[in-house]
């Protein structure tokens, strides 16, 4: 399928030269749903709207919202939108406009006052490049979602970069670096974005960086590592008032396991979960009570929690989550089950941490997978919407991302759709994504990938991609410009890749 953007673009394009002797005969009709005009709303503004052509036998080509004058902020192939637009505070003569495939144009326009910003809207993406050893910097158009390199570009990251964190506050910036078995911090320029080294970095781990988090409060960095089996570990650290790290005591916390990498932070700050494999076990998921004033971490009773697998699982049944991320409540726990194709879910005990599986808990991207595992979609990145409204998995193998919707009140999560690189639904520059973020207003989801040219338009080797999110349903829709191409990016390990963006 086009992109909408080009799609349009031609409609108008051809419609002046093509339509120009039936003068434009049909007329499609325009009815906005939201917001209500003349209504005072907060930020992002949720847009809804459908178009119809009496007219026209032939249908609605596309729809697209304007925020001011030659300002296209969305636009769709379909006769229907659900998007959510982050737009600063400020009065606004929005439009709704609408094409039928027989050369009319319609639109309805809204005015409305964004009074209060509900989500902090994108500011800045950093994304790792981990054979050239540098992070990526972007600014990210908070209307439109697409990205523009900072003036520094990018930065010296040491050795193999593999994940990156920021804290709340978008002030700094914390990079696991897995060939040089260290971490990176950086100060990020409000302004600009650009990235300065914290005195004394990198801060060594004494294994390969994995996975990296930042307390809510930003005062501690928690950071997982590993080497041969059974060395593992949770390295613990507390932010000086010069920005430099220095180890928490009792730092590093062993996990005697053969593998490790997934790590959420409760966004209490009260809680932290870190994946563990132990040979010859199931795959489990160990919590840790998080001391707010010192940062040191104690198991939490009854750690680590048995990770669940489908019943009757014979193979590929003990590898365990790649990826962990907690809800925005804070009641519920999710995990990227690559080898089971599936979204595992557990309740959190919010007065002691522990873990208890969701009712049919791991939950299949669609079918699962076949077993001979011949047809795996293999996902190893999540990414959760501040709404709590839908989760997103990256799917390495299946070249697409899976979309559940969530049910704030149980948890349980519903599979939606895999979205990517099929006849049916293409995004452009997706292929093998290689992990996910959803940005802080709920309104984008970015990601690194590799273009084959499922979809139509060039080829793009290496790039960020981004996509605007429908509230609808959680599908998902190429932003302008994307995907943006950059020399320095690699994607070809599915494991090492990150994007992280910030307010």
């Amino acid at each position: 399928m086009k992109s909408s953007h080009f799609f349009v673009t031609l409609m108008l394009g051809l419609g002046l030269a093509v339509f120009t002797k039936v003068a434009f005969a049909t007329t499609p009709v325009v009815t906005v749903t939201s917001p209500r005009n003349g209504s005072q709303d907060g930020s992002p503004v949720n847009f809804t709207a459908s178009a119809s052509s009496p007219e026209c036998s032939a249908g609605i080509a596309a729809m697209r919202i304007y925020t001011a004058s030659g300002v296209d902020a969305y636009t769709v192939d379909s006769n229907s939108l659900n998007v959510s637009i982050n737009l600063p505070l400020g009065s606004y003569n929005t439009v709704v406009q609408a094409w039928d495939n027989c050369g009319g144009v319609g639109k309805t326009t809204v005015n409305i006052k964004v009074s209060k910003i509900n989500l902090p809207p994108p500011k800045f993406l950093y994304a790792t490049e981990f054979e050239a050893g540098r992070i990526a910097e972007y600014v990210v158009d908070p209307l439109t979602g697409s990205v523009t390199p900072t003036s520094q570009g990018s930065t010296w990251a040491h050795w193999g970069p593999v994940d990156i964190a920021s804290d709340l506050g978008g002030y700094r910036l914390y990079v696991a670096n897995q060939g040089s078995e260290d971490l990176d911090a950086y100060f990020i320029d409000r302004d600009t974005g650009n990235l300065t080294e914290v005195p004394g970095s990198p801060f060594a781990l004494g294994a390969d960086g994995i996975r990296v988090v930042v307390h809510p409060s930003g005062d501690f960095v928690y950071a997982t590592s590993a080497s041969p089996y059974p060395d593992s570990y949770v390295n613990a650290f507390k932010v000086q008032s010069n920005g430099s790290l220095t180890p928490v005591y009792g730092s590093p916390y062993a996990l005697n396991s053969g593998t490790t990498g997934a790590l959420a932070m409760d966004p209490s700050g009260t809680y932290l979960y870190t994946y563990t494999n132990i040979s010859g076990s199931a795959a489990s998921v160990a919590g840790y009570a998080v001391d707010e004033t010192s940062g040191a971490l104690t198991p939490i009773p009854g750690s680590p929690f048995p990770d669940p697998t489908y019943p009757g699982c014979t193979q590929f049944c003990t590898d365990g989550a790649s990826d962990l991320a907690v809800d925005p409540t804070g009641n519920y726990l999710y995990g990227a089950e690559g080898a089971e194709d599936a979204l595992s879910g557990f309740k959190i005990d919010r007065a002691t941490g522990t873990l208890t599986p969701l009712p049919g808990s791991p939950y299949a991207e669609g079918s699962y997978n076949s077993s001979d595992n011949s047809e795996p979609k293999s996902p190893g990145r999540l990414s959760i919407d501040p709404s709590d409204k839908f989760i997103y998995l990256a799917d390495s193998e299946g070249n697409d991302f899976s979309v559940f919707a969530l049910n704030a009140k149980s948890g349980v999560p519903t599979f939606e759709a895999s979205i990517g690189n099929s006849s049916h639904y293409c995004l452009p520059g997706l292929e093998a994504p290689l992990t996910v973020f959803v940005d802080p207003s709920g309104s984008f989801v970015y990601s690194q990938g590799i273009d084959r040219n499922y979809c139509s338009g060039p080829v793009t080797s290496n790039a960020l991609i981004g996509f605007s999110i429908s509230q609808e349903n959680g599908y998902l829709q190429a932003v302008p410009g994307s995907p943006f191409a950059n020399s320095d990016l690699n994607t070809s390990n599915s494991s090492q890749e990150k994007v992280v963006v910030m307010q």
